[in-house]
């Protein structure tokens, strides 16, 4: 038994507090979360029910032994002693042979270790196609972390081919799990028209499901929607409650928050801004990213695009999706595909996607 399961059945292990090292939280707020909550995971995790804390070189002793005897999770455990430097000295070399160790067994959040390690270099060189490898073999498992990691990378092509479609299905896995970082990016995504066919109205309602959650970066963004009126009706007061709740915790951006509340509190009256800061003090993050998700999973459907010549370019709604063959999961309503090559015509084709529908479409090309 690994390290992380002789705590306090009722305490989270220290996975949950690394688990947020994203670029949606500022680096200053994710270094303080995750030294704060290492400290309480380790004096927790010494201490068995009623008894006495386990001294740390005792305590890193028999991790050692275990992960020497290739327990798969104190591998793991030992990997995260040594590249946080408590406990331990702070060593990333020996932390990335750790996770590899566990990782090489098969264990998801070693794999999405080592994928973090090779995607900044820590203990090894930066390699960002192996990076993708390794959050790949853990987002399959169903991390929602290496899924919402291989859905960044999806849209930016980093370390794996770029694919909007792709990196909506990788975010709709995680959200569907309750991963507020990824319902967002999937509003994002709508707002975009990347991987979707373009719809405000649908990135609002993804956007509003992370805010309502707690995620900074999302309540940010919804005050900004409020603001403009940009798929919601225009609210000031609406805008100032998500911009007060986003600047509370969101360290990277919080001085240009701070300047839209200024200029909201300079065309707003006195009443109206208590009556924002009470509902922003009234806010309690909820479980809308898990619900919003499960209702949206129910109105999908899947296309699978072949063609006679295969490697053929794939395009939806006029957004590239990847080449032939191609299996789509699409948003219930009307969708145009569109199959390309050079030297041949574009094939086109309408088609209806119904929920849970599985339908395939062949496109015959034909040149010129």
């Amino acid at each position: 038994m690994g390290f992380l399961a002789d705590g306090p059945n009722d305490m989270r292990c220290f996975w949950d507090a690394c688990r947020y090292r994203r670029k949606d939280y500022s680096v200053t707020m994710i270094n303080r979360l995750i030294a704060t909550l290492f400290l309480l995971w380790l004096g927790c995790v010494l201490q068995v029910h009623g008894q006495q804390a386990e001294p740390e070189a005792q305590a890193l002793a028999r991790i050692k032994a275990n992960a020497e005897k290739g327990d798969a999770g104190a591998q793991l455990d030992l990997g995260l002693l040594y590249a946080s430097g408590r406990g331990a000295a702070r060593d990333v070399v020996k932390a990335a042979k750790w996770h590899r160790k566990a990782a090489d067994q098969g264990l998801p959040q070693a794999q999405y270790h080592l994928g973090l390690d090779y995607a900044n270099g820590e203990g090894v060189k930066i390699n960002q196609t192996e990076a993708s490898k390794w959050f790949r073999k853990a987002a399959d498992q169903g991390l929602v972390e290496a899924q919402y990691e291989l859905g960044l990378r999806c849209l930016s092509g980093r370390g794996v081919p770029e694919s909007g479609s792709e990196a909506v299905d990788w975010f709709r896995k995680s959200a569907g799990q309750g991963f507020a970082p990824s319902l967002y990016q999937l509003g994002n995504c709508y707002f975009q028209g990347t991987g979707v066919p373009k719809n405000i109205e649908e990135g609002i309602k993804r956007i509003r499901g992370a805010a309502e959650s707690g995620l900074a970066a999302a309540q940010n963004k919804l005050g900004a929607c409020y603001q403009k009126g940009e798929g919601v009706p225009k609210d000031e007061v609406q805008a100032y409650k998500w911009f007060a709740l986003s600047a509370a915790q969101d360290d990277e951006h919080a001085l240009d928050i701070k300047v839209s509340l200024a200029t909201l509190e300079s065309r707003l009256t006195k009443d109206q801004i208590a009556e924002a800061q009470r509902l922003a003090r009234e806010f309690k993050p909820g479980e809308s990213a898990r619900t919003t998700t499960a209702a949206e999973s129910a109105k999908t459907g899947w296309v699978t695009v072949k063609a006679d010549d295969e490697h053929c370019e794939v395009f939806v709604d006029g957004a590239f999706v990847g080449n032939s063959p191609a299996k789509l999961k699409l948003a219930e309503g009307f969708h145009v595909v569109e199959v390309k090559k050079s030297g041949f015509k574009d094939y086109r084709r309408e088609l209806k996607v119904n929920p849970g529908s599985d339908l395939t479409l062949t496109a015959g090309l034909e040149r010129p």
